[in-house]
């Protein structure tokens, strides 16, 4: 077998499988914290075989989503997709091994589970995301508050591709820090395929199928090079994307409160994140008490954000040139 190692800010993860396909997959989505698992944290074991339900235990569900079925036997949770596929987490060595012949659902279980125990370890740190495409501009930060298929990633590429005094925070989720600053968390890049620039280099190019979702192609963050950020910067602009059918693109300044809501579903709350629900499972009042810790620490560090950020509002059209247009003379202006 051979073995992948991620380092997520201090978080070790080692994806193991006998499946080269498999392994290039899982560094094309995470290809920015490739390098050495200083603290091994999560270790992720593929088995390209069918899955032996006759082997487990007999258990009863304990949540379903429309991805899987769950069911928690002590220590271990088995996550059972529908016949398909079976991954089987050990809460005690932190390891999660899939089962499938499906090596598509296997990529997505692997790159959904390391997503999901990697965030909540990261959390741990104070280290929250928030559900946004975040932009360096003259060594400051802007994120961009915009729902899922909001066109995010649209965004980020077409700023990529015809400027290069913008460098990319993430494409989806940046990191807040206590005291402000934003971390880059550029994961792969996702755009519908009618998207896809002709002239990218394949390599960097791969498509993906989705449990929940339609098809997408996904371009590995390393096709970009020096336009990814590596390091961090403080957050100066916080805009709120609302989408309009009209061809009109306008940024303007609002009031903090404008966007105090959108706040909260974002980044404290986490709506759109992908959280990972079959491992929160509340089993005592101690793991409830945690998890409102937690909020309290993504709400100070959302505060500090808003503290220090101007807020504006973000009126996109469909013409994507003038979306593009308006927000790089915005990200022009604060340099």
């Amino acid at each position: 077998m051979s073995t992948s190692q991620f380092d997520f800010y201090g978080v070790g993860v080692l994806v193991e499988s006998s499946e080269e396909e498999f392994q290039r997959s899982v560094e094309h989505d995470f290809s920015y914290f490739l390098g050495p698992a200083t603290n091994p944290f999560l270790h992720i074991i593929f088995n390209k075989n069918r899955p032996d339900y006759d082997g487990i235990p007999e258990m009863t569900c304990s949540l379903a989503t429309p991805r899987n079925i769950c069911f928690n036997n002590g220590h271990r949770t088995y996550i059972d997709y529908f016949g398909q596929a079976l991954n089987i987490y050990d809460q005690s060595t932190n390891s999660s091994q899939i089962f499938t012949e499906d090596m598509e659902l296997a990529h997505e279980i692997a790159y959904l589970t390391i997503l999901s125990r990697m965030s909540e370890a990261l959390e741990r740190k104070r280290l929250h995301r928030i559900h946004g495409l975040g932009i360096e501009s003259g060594g400051k930060g802007t994120v961009i508050l915009l729902p899922s298929g909001g066109g995010k990633s649209t965004l980020a590429l077409t700023l990529l591709r015809n400027s290069n005094q913008f460098r990319l925070i993430s494409e989806d989720s940046p990191l807040i820090r206590q005291d402000g600053y934003l971390l880059p968390f550029p994961l792969r890049i996702g755009v519908n395929p009618q998207n896809i620039p002709s002239d990218i280099d394949p390599k960097f190019v791969r498509s993906d199928k989705r449990i929940e979702f339609s098809s997408k192609i996904n371009i590995d963050i390393r096709y970009f090079g020096a336009q990814i950020l590596r390091h961090p910067v403080p957050a100066e602009s916080l805009l709120l994307g609302v989408r309009t059918t009209g061809r009109r693109a306008q940024i303007t300044a609002v009031s903090k409160p404008a966007v105090l809501r959108h706040v909260l579903a974002n980044s404290i709350i986490g709506i759109g994140l992908y959280q990972g629900l079959e491992f929160l499972m509340q089993k005592s009042l101690s793991e409830s008490l945690r998890h409102i810790g937690l909020l309290i620490s993504r709400a100070y560090n959302n505060w500090t954000l808003l503290r220090h950020a101007r807020v504006y509002r973000f009126l996109i059209s469909r013409d994507l040139d003038r979306n593009y247009e308006c927000l790089r003379e915005f990200l022009m202006r604060r340099k």
